[in-house]
């Protein structure tokens, strides 16, 4: 649960802090904000793709998918609502419908400035391809529901996501060789 705890930091740092310099518009497919924060000079596979959809109704919940390429077999999936009484670093046992696959897993408990959600991670390679064909993403705290979420559109989502996740692989891979040519020289040669 300690890896979690640390994917959890790292969510919320991105989710709440996005150097422009550094960032990528992905655009708008399928209804989903797509972005990429690439990785910083100095943080090495520090970058990450996201992805984000807000749905109007009470408390205005929010569903964000991010692949870090510091654990690219992992998708962090968030959902948040300005109304829910989560507490941050709290775990829960929560159940998440997809596609007719069902999910039984713990969450973390997250919190921004103003909403508060679950944070749960899924195998990228599992989660992706059945987000992509689902149609509903459905959250349940045992018998109660604790979202209901559309994922129409989700199909042409994924397909953005997936660009911005070869754009992300290949940002870092140019950022490696320029990296490993000037590896040889010191920062500072006269320390």
């Amino acid at each position: 649960m300690e890896k979690m705890k640390f994917w959890l930091a790292a969510t919320v740092a991105a989710v709440t802090v996005v150097s422009p310099a550094m960032a990528r518009d992905f655009g708008n497919a399928g209804g989903f904000d797509i972005s990429a924060q690439e990785s910083d000079a100095e943080k090495p596979n520090s970058g990450f793709c996201g992805m984000l959809e807000e749905y109007e109704g009470s408390g205005d919940t929010r569903l964000l998918l991010f692949r870090y390429l510091s654990n690219p077999e992992m998708i962090v999936v968030i959902v948040d609502n300005y109304n829910w009484s989560i507490k941050k670093d709290e775990e829960y046992e929560v159940e998440y419908l997809l596609g007719g696959s069902y999910y039984d897993r713990k969450a973390i408990g997250t919190e921004d400035s103003i909403r508060k959600g679950l944070m749960s991670a899924f195998p990228a390679s599992e989660f992706l391809p059945l987000f992509a064909k689902s149609s509903n993403f459905k959250v349940t705290k045992g018998a109660v529901t604790v979202d209901s979420l559309s994922l129409k559109g989700s199909g042409a989502a994924v397909e953005a996501f997936n660009r911005c996740w070869t754009y992300l692989r290949g940002d870092e891979a140019a950022k490696q060789r320029e990296r490993d040519r000037f590896s040889h020289i010191p920062k500072d040669p006269f320390k």
